[in-house]
This record gives C-alpha cells, sequence and structure tokens, in this order.
C-alpha cells in the first residue's frame, strides 16, 4: 500500500518534526510526507498523489485538518487515513484509532478499508457533526481562544450559558415538520464532538440515517447531568434529549448565524438543508475496529 501523509504548517500540530520522524519511523508502507500551508494547496497535492496510484490519504493534525483532507476524497478511490494530533479527535475516536503516533499507525497495520457515510449542509460536505445553537456559539468563541484543549473549551461554556438563549426553529426530518425552541441542535454522522463528547451516542457511520439531537432547554440543575451523560455515552437516555433519525433534514431559523461543522465555526443562512450520502468515503481503520 502507498500512502501520502499530509500535516498542515497552519493545523496547530505540536512538534511537527518529532511527528515526521514518529511516522519514518512507524510505517512500514510506501509513502511520502507533504506539508501544506494553505487549505487550497490540499486540492493540488491530493491530485498529484491519486495520479502517482496512491491508496491513503492520512490527515496529519485535528479535526479541522481531517475535514479539509476527507472532504475532497469523497467519491474517489483514495482512502482516508487519521493520525490524530490535535485537542478533540473526534472522528478517530468513533473509529476507535488511538490518540497516539505511532499507536493510531500500528493499529491499522493490517491495511483493513471500510467504506461510510457521508452528509452535506446546504451542499458542503462534512463527515462527523454539524451543529447550531448553543454550542455553535461556544465553538465560534473557543476559536478566539488562543490555548485549546476541553478545558478551555468548558470555561467558553461556562461563561456562556446564562448569556445565551434558545432561538425558535422549523424542522423537518423526511417530510414530517415540527416547531420549538431549542438550547441546541446537532446533526451526527459519528457520534461524538471530540474529546470522548458523545453527543449521539448510538450513530452510526454506515447505516444512511443521520441522527437529530434537540436540547430544548437546560437549567443549571440539569446541566451536571447531562453533561455526565455526554461523557458517558449515554445521552440519548436522558430526559432533557430528543434524538430522532432521517436521511434529510431542514432548519429554518429566524436569521443566518453561527453554526459548526465537523467543529469547525462558521456563520451559514437562515435555512438548512442537511442530507446524508450514504457510502460515499472509503476509510483505513483499525483491524479490530467493530462498529462504525
Amino acid at each position: 500500500m502507498k500512502a501520502l501523509f499530509l500535516v498542515n504548517r497552519r493545523s496547530g500540530v505540536r512538534g511537527r518534526s518529532n511527528i515526521t520522524s514518529l511516522i519514518r519511523a512507524s510505517c512500514d508502507w510506501s509513502f511520502d510526507i507533504a506539508e501544506c500551508e494553505e487549505k487550497e494547496d490540499l486540492d493540488w497535492v491530493i491530485a498529484q498523489a491519486a495520479a502517482s496510484n496512491t491508496d491513503v490519504v492520512f490527515a496529519v493534525g485535528g479535526d479541522g485538518t481531517v475535514h479539509e483532507v476527507a472532504k475532497r476524497l469523497i467519491g474517489t478511490p483514495l482512502a482516508l487515513g487519521i493520525v490524530p494530533t490535535g485537542s478533540g479527535n473526534g472522528l478517530a475516536r468513533h473509529l476507535g484509532i488511538p490518540i497516539d503516533v505511532r499507536r493510531s499507525l500500528q493499529a491499522c497495520a493490517g491495511q483493513r478499508i471500510v467504506t461510510i457515510d457521508t452528509a452535506t449542509v446546504n451542499g458542503s460536505p462534512f463527515v462527523s457533526t454539524m451543529g447550531i445553537g448553543f454550542d455553535a456559539w461556544v465553538a465560534e468563541q473557543f476559536a478566539l481562544s488562543r490555548v485549546r484543549g476541553l478545558r478551555t473549551y468548558a470555561g467558553v461554556a461556562a461563561r456562556g450559558f446564562f448569556r445565551f438563549s434558545s432561538e425558535e426553529y422549523e424542522m423537518t426530518i423526511d417530510g414530517a415538520s415540527q416547531r420549538f425552541r431549542a438550547f441546541v441542535i446537532a446533526i451526527a454522522n459519528a457520534s461524538q464532538y471530540g474529546n470522548n463528547a458523545r453527543i449521539a451516542p448510538v450513530a452510526s457511520l454506515q447505516d444512511g440515517l443521520l441522527d437529530v439531537v434537540v436540547v430544548e432547554r437546560l437549567s443549571p440543575f440539569t446541566v451536571p447531568a447531562v453533561v455526565a451523560r455526554l461523557f458517558a455515552g449515554t445521552l440519548h437516555r436522558s430526559d432533557a434529549v430528543r434524538m430522532m433519525t432521517g436521511r434529510a433534514i431542514e432548519i429554518r431559523r429566524r436569521s443566518p448565524g453561527p453554526a459548526h461543522v465537523d467543529g469547525e465555526p462558521l456563520t451559514l443562512p437562515e435555512v438548512l438543508s442537511v442530507k446524508i450520502v450514504p457510502q460515499s468515503l472509503r476509510v483505513l481503520v483499525p483491524d479490530r475496529a467493530m462498529t462504525l
């Protein structure tokens, strides 16, 4: 198998030179390592990889790097590999990839490749999760922080909890519509945001469905229990949360606003159209990966 490891110079990966050394020491396949400074560089580099009969393109970095590489591989013969070196590593954790350079490569030594679903929001692809509401606001504020990690994220969320107000939405899932006020709406293809925060614990990357998670309201008294369930993988059992599934979801809100897509904050319009794209991305997974 021939592999290409893509390291984004602006991805925030710590100890980049050490990581490339670990890759060289740990990988038994034929491979190249390329560093890309801009997102636009990825198009040319991946095209060159396809022309040179590369089998797997590794995203070396965090969720943002994985998102940028993965969306360029959707619908192609190239498989996505992940060397998780970010702060959240949501897709890697869902797939059971160890959060360690050497062990992540060793775990995938059997060269097992599976095909997973992806999704789109207003035509733009994503792999793991997207959402609006409070967690989108937190993602926006977290992106402005100089210090990364779960502690910083939790601090941003705690400071913003009392300032954020739920909004009114109209949501249509596979043709069935409903109106409600919500604090958080998440649409998940994979199970978690990262750091084992499992927003949709039973989500599957291979079932042809998106999991819709709605938190209509939270009080200071219910937050501890909900957060505990979020990290325990039992959020679907909480009375404060509604879980649904569907193939096509449309959400209408009063105005454009914050959203997050695979952990990256952005502004999206008032109408959001989210659709599953079944069996559209090939992924290198650990030899012992079970339920995906």
